[in-house]
């Protein structure tokens, strides 16, 4: 029989509703002003329509953004493009077929198509005015982990789940990893192929995927070692034939983080956020006596601190 996979970011919202379907948020949380302006990441790069995918993976290696809004030049939002869309374009799912059908596969004129091919051009968005738990709402009812901040109909920056975590979070919060973390991990074997890991995180939802050999984990993969892969030019060393066929056939050995960074299921998730932001890490393993036995990312303590 094939296990059927329920997307992470499905399980991880469904976890977090009341049976209402609502987040049901800690007192606190209603307390805080509508501070979006202060939380937002307002030095985020944008990108115009006619910029190309390669535009897009480029700047998202060099300033480490997750999503860029796609703005005229007046900064009105016009659209975004997330890592993940990236993926999804580079074989992960439906959008590769755009690179099959007008570009042959080809990696020099998928690399040059504009941005207008595969941006979400109705993203989520927040007004700047809105209330810190207005926010928050729209992260868990629908599964997203950034949102661009608009006033009226331009960008005003972009609040990631990171950016939340700093601004809520303190030393110590009162929280084990084990009562937010995922205990159900999905991993890659070492022998596995890109084609096999993008195809992973498009149809289920999520960013990273250890990678194991003989029961042991022995890597990382994310959806930032894919972009890296093109954004800082990594693939054209790598290549002989220039297209995405020979791109999907690469050991995700070769592009996996060979660092894995874990913690401990009792400690608290205080100390989990101090230790990804030191790292440079979105995401540990969670061991115990030298076993994974789940895995906690930023969503993860975001909705700890903040969701009953």
């Amino acid at each position: 029989m094939v296990k059927v996979y329920i997307p992470r970011r499905v399980v991880e919202r469904n976890r977090w509703l009341r049976s209402d379907g609502k987040p049901n948020f800690k007192d606190r949380i209603y307390a805080k002003p509508p501070e979006l302006e202060v939380i937002a990441n307002k030095e985020i790069p944008v990108l115009s329509m006619q910029a190309t995918v390669m535009n897009a993976c480029e700047i998202m290696s060099s300033s480490g953004a997750r999503l860029v809004p796609i703005t005229d030049p007046e900064r009105r939002l016009l659209g975004i493009v997330t890592g993940m869309d990236l993926v999804d374009y580079f074989g992960g799912g439906i959008k590769y077929t755009i690179v099959q059908k007008n570009y042959n596969s080809n990696i020099y004129s998928a690399l040059s198509a504009s941005l207008r091919e595969i941006a979400n051009t109705k993203p989520l968005v927040i007004d700047v005015k809105s209330k810190l738990h207005d926010l928050l709402n729209l992260m868990v009812s629908y599964g997203v982990g950034a949102v661009p901040v608009v006033s009226g109909d331009k960008v005003v920056g972009v609040i990631t789940e990171g950016e939340l975590i700093k601004y809520l979070t303190s030393k110590v919060v009162g929280v084990r990893v084990s009562d937010v973390m995922s205990a159900s991990v999905i991993s890659l074997s070492y022998s596995s192929t890109l084609d096999i890991a993008m195809k992973l995180m498009v149809n289920l939802g999520i960013r990273r995927l250890p990678v194991t050999r003989n029961s042991d984990v022995v890597g990382m993969l994310t959806w930032r070692n894919i972009i890296d892969l093109f954004g800082k030019h990594k693939v054209f060393d790598m290549l002989s034939k220039y297209t995405f066929d020979e791109v999907h056939s690469f050991p995700v050995a070769d592009v996996m983080e060979k660092n894995i960074v874990t913690i401990e299921p009792d400690s608290d998730i205080g100390a989990v956020a101090a230790k990804m932001s030191e790292e440079g890490v979105d995401s540990l393993l969670v061991t115990k006596n030298g076993s994974t036995i789940g895995i906690i990312t930023e969503r993860d303590i975001l909705y700890g601190v903040v969701v009953r």
